[in-house]
């Protein structure tokens, strides 16, 4: 996106989607039923473990949304007049390409409602499971940090991960050694997780 400026002063980007959301449903108006807004990506990882601000918001919508241009980008202040960050949000994500365990809908945390528009936000194990089919440097990363916070139990996340894989066509061999990869991460950087397999592979009472 041209002319983005990320920061890192700001730590949530929840409350900001959000007054934007209302923006979206003010524009709209009424509308025939409740439409269900699910963030996952950066913005989730941001919403879960704070940390770095991404440059868009992927949302899943529960029905086809046309947002006005005018409503596709949107601004999150820094904690002073220079610091900006541009957010884009075209509504064209779709979790068809990413390893997203199914049902992963249906576990998202409800955070808010706008008009009749209402949010979730995906779970953190589906998460990092999304990231696995990517699996690019900040996927990992993202990972890693969602595993350290304590929010990815190891063996939930390899179930969910070969429940995404199931709905995987063709060939998955790249899909499963990013898994096994991920797997790895989670492991080590979950919270105690390493002293607990340190005191069974030890003998000494």
């Amino acid at each position: 996106m041209q002319g983005r400026c990320m920061n890192e002063d700001v730590t949530s980007m929840m409350p900001a989607v959000t007054r934007h959301l209302e923006r979206l449903s003010e524009s709209i108006g009424k509308l025939p039923c409740r439409v269900h807004a699910y963030v996952a990506g950066g913005a989730a990882v941001n919403h879960h473990v704070g940390g770095r601000i991404s440059n868009d918001v992927d949302i899943k919508w529960s029905h086809r949304i046309a947002i006005p241009p005018d409503l596709q980008v949107f601004t999150i202040e820094g904690e002073s007049p220079e610091t900006r960050n541009l957010i884009a949000m075209d509504g064209g994500f779709t979790d068809v390409l990413g390893s997203f365990p199914p049902g992963w809908e249906d576990r998202a945390e409800h955070v808010a409602t706008a008009g009749d528009i209402v949010i979730h936000v995906i779970d953190p194990v589906d998460l990092a499971a999304s990231k696995v089919a990517r699996f690019q440097d900040r996927d990992r990363d993202d990972i890693r940090r969602l595993a350290q916070a304590g929010l990815v139990d190891p063996d939930l996340f390899e179930a969910r991960v070969r429940e995404a894989l199931d709905f995987y066509v063709g060939d998955t061999t790249f899909v499963q050694w990013n898994a096994r990869d991920a797997e790895e991460i989670v492991r080590d950087a979950a919270p105690g997780l390493s002293n607990r397999e340190d005191t069974l592979d030890d003998p000494s009472p």
